[in-house]
């Protein structure tokens, strides 16, 4: 596995690769693991806490980029690692996938195949909150940074 860190400081970017790595190994198959480039980078002014960039843009993607927003905080961070991670997981075994298609006369829409099936949101859906990607990113988050926790306490013992 390939990891690599811009726009943080040398003690922070220490702690993010051992995150990613764990994170990784929680949710994938160790040789998808060990085939996996991921690159994390501190962005100034992104709207959103992180996001998760398939760089393949093929079947069974390996090679991804993580933004995280400049001036999160240490825990913000590694719980936005835990997040856009699933998201890795989700590429990497082609449980979701975006693709771009053109539209007659109105240019290009961007089009998101949950488990196979494109997903659009129904008329009392969200399109950000009610897609399952989302939903199983921001419950396994929670899962991943208390075992990410619990993991740190038992190294220092």
């Amino acid at each position: 596995m390939q990891i690599s860190c811009e726009g943080f400081r040398k003690a922070k970017t220490d702690r993010i690769v051992q995150a990613v790595e764990f994170f990784a190994r929680q949710l994938l198959h160790g040789n998808t693991v060990n085939n996996l480039t991921i690159d994390v980078e501190k962005v100034r002014h992104l709207d959103v806490m992180g996001e998760c960039i398939n760089e393949d843009d093929t079947r069974n993607p390996r090679w991804f980029t993580i933004n995280v927003r400049d001036a999160l905080g240490d825990d913000d961070v590694i719980k936005t690692l835990a997040h856009e991670m699933v998201h890795v997981k989700q590429y990497a075994k082609n449980e979701l996938s975006k693709q771009l298609s053109a539209t007659k006369g109105k240019g290009f829409r961007m089009t998101s195949k949950w488990m196979g099936e494109p997903w659009a949101p129904k008329s009392k859906e969200d399109p950000y909150w009610d897609c399952p990607w989302e939903i199983e990113a921001y419950g396994r988050e929670v899962g991943l940074y208390h075992k990410w926790v619990e993991h740190l306490n038992r190294s220092k013992k």
